[in-house]
């Protein structure tokens, strides 16, 4: 009994490795982004620049993984009394679970989920405070496909807590 069994499952399993293959294998990515931030500091909001890095894994048309990492560019002034203070993008770094829904071949909309830390420098008067930041992070995006495997980006991010980004990037799948 355990012959024919055996000889089923094996028999079902080499039928069922050709339509295995046909589906959609997974494939990763690397992209960059320029992100505008705005950051509400509680005497007004700055609006420094930065740069991200990122890179993921697209598991099927609907779900990825993906890692950031970001740095400032510039630095934008508010003034306190008459005195400017510097706020600056040190670095920062989040994880998110990207849920993609497929407008048609070439457009796509997008949502993340997921965690980010940042540190923050303020200036002022010759004198330098950072700070850091862990929180939930998420937000939504629009994808344009430029080619088969290039994209380009236009997303809206809540970083952390009184962080957000304005993000327009591309991405190459591999």
């Amino acid at each position: 009994m355990k012959t024919p069994l055996l000889s089923l499952a094996l028999g079902a399993a080499l039928m069922a490795a050709p339509a295995a293959a046909n589906l959609d294998q997974g494939s990763p990515y690397l992209g960059g982004q320029i992100n505008y931030l705005d950051v509400d500091t509680g005497l007004g909001s700055v609006n420094p620049i930065g740069l991200t890095l990122l890179g993921g894994y697209q598991f099927s048309p609907y779900l990825g993984l993906e890692a950031r990492i970001g740095f400032g560019l510039s630095d934008d002034d508010l003034f306190f009394e008459e005195i400017p203070i510097g706020l600056e993008l040190d670095t920062y770094y989040a994880g998110y679970l990207v849920g993609t829904l497929p407008m048609s071949d070439w457009v796509s909309v997008y949502a993340m989920l997921g965690f980010a830390d940042a540190e923050l420098t303020a200036s002022a008067l010759d004198q330098n405070e950072s700070a850091s930041e862990n929180d939930f992070s998420y937000g939504i995006g629009l994808k344009l496909g430029g080619t088969e495997n290039a994209a380009f980006t236009l997303e809206y991010l809540s970083l952390v807590e009184d962080l957000n980004t304005l993000n327009l990037g591309f991405t190459y799948r591999f």
